[in-house]
C-alpha cells in the first residue's frame, strides 16, 4: 500500500467507529427483542391468520409438515417446494382479499409461513422473526 489511491481505497474499508457503534446497538436491540420473545411465547400473528385460513391447528401443521419433509426424497422435496409455494401465494391472496392487508405485508406474513410449511426444522423461528419485524414495521407507522 504505498500509492496514496491504495491508502484511500484501505481508509474506505474501515467502517468509522459510529457506524460500528449503530450495528453494535441495532444487535443488542434485536437480541433483547428475541430473548423478550421466547419468554413471553408470544404467538406469531401470521400462526392464528394461518390457522383462520387452512382450518387446521397450526401445530398439527407443524408437526405434518416436519414429518412429510424428513421422509421426502430428494425428488418428493422438489414437489413440496412446488406445493409450498403455491400454498403461499394462496395465502398472500386470501390476506389481501380477505382480511384487507395490504399487498406488502401480506407477502410478509405469507413469506414467513414458507420455511414452516417446507417442514425445515427452523421454520417457527423464522416466522417469529418476521412478527417481530411486522410488529415493529406497524408500530412506527
Amino acid at each position: 500500500m504505498n500509492s496514496e489511491y491504495e491508502l484511500r481505497l484501505h481508509k474506505q474499508d474501515i467502517p468509522s467507529p459510529g457506524k460500528l457503534f449503530l450495528m453494535q446497538s441495532q444487535t443488542e436491540e434485536l437480541t433483547s427483542t428475541l430473548g423478550t420473545l421466547e419468554a413471553q411465547k408470544k404467538t406469531p400473528k401470521s400462526f392464528t391468520l394461518y390457522e383462520e385460513y387452512s382450518q387446521t391447528d397450526i401445530a398439527d401443521t407443524i408437526r405434518t409438515c416436519r414429518t412429510n419433509y424428513n421422509k421426502a426424497t430428494l425428488e418428493r422435496r422438489k414437489k413440496l417446494e412446488e406445493q409450498v409455494e403455491s400454498e403461499v401465494s394462496k395465502f398472500r391472496r386470501w390476506l389481501e382479499e380477505t382480511k384487507n392487508l395490504e399487498p406488502n405485508t401480506a407477502h410478509y406474513h405469507a413469506i414467513s409461513l414458507k420455511g414452516l410449511l417446507l417442514g425445515l426444522p427452523t421454520g417457527v423461528q423464522i416466522a417469529q422473526l418476521f412478527d417481530i419485524a411486522l410488529t415493529r414495521a406497524s408500530s412506527k407507522v
